[in-house]
């Protein structure tokens, strides 16, 4: 998924927010998750797409102090866009309502952060593959020369 993003920080804006720099004109590529792709690896790339526009903070429970309840739900907002614009259609439909960002990533890692069948065999298959090697040391030793 290509998203592009072009928000400017705003002078205006409340003590808190405006300390924070936005990312201006910055474009991320992400595969958008539709259920069969691995969610640990999207989670990472959206995880790092949110550091880049520096939204990270809205994935923690609680409120930060410097940050007041207005910047809050912008955040939060700015937050659960873009992990949607992430999302396909079909995911995106039960979430769209969501307008608390950790919430949202607590409910998609509980419904997507399971063993599935797939890295199980991956990983039954990656353990019979494995073959022990047992290292024989020969020491070859000399009599020193008189």
């Amino acid at each position: 998924m290509s998203e592009s993003e072009s928000s400017a920080p705003s002078t205006s804006t409340p003590k808190g927010f405006s300390s924070r720099s936005m990312v201006t004109n910055t474009k991320f590529d992400v595969e958008k998750f539709d259920g069969t792709n691995n969610f640990g690896m999207w989670q990472c790339e959206v995880q790092d797409v949110l550091f880049q526009q520096e939204l990270d903070v809205a994935l923690e429970e609680s409120v930060p102090e410097d940050v007041d309840e207005k910047d809050w739900t912008r955040i939060n907002c700015l937050a659960c866009g873009t992990i949607r614009l992430c999302l396909s259609k079909e995911l995106k439909y039960p979430f769209m309502r969501e307008t608390s960002a950790s919430k949202l990533w607590k409910e998609m890692e509980d419904k997507f952060m399971k063993k599935s069948t797939e890295n199980k065999l991956y990983t039954r298959t990656k353990l019979y593959r494995f073959q022990y090697k047992p290292v024989i040391w020969i020491l070859h030793w000399e009599k020193p020369p008189s």
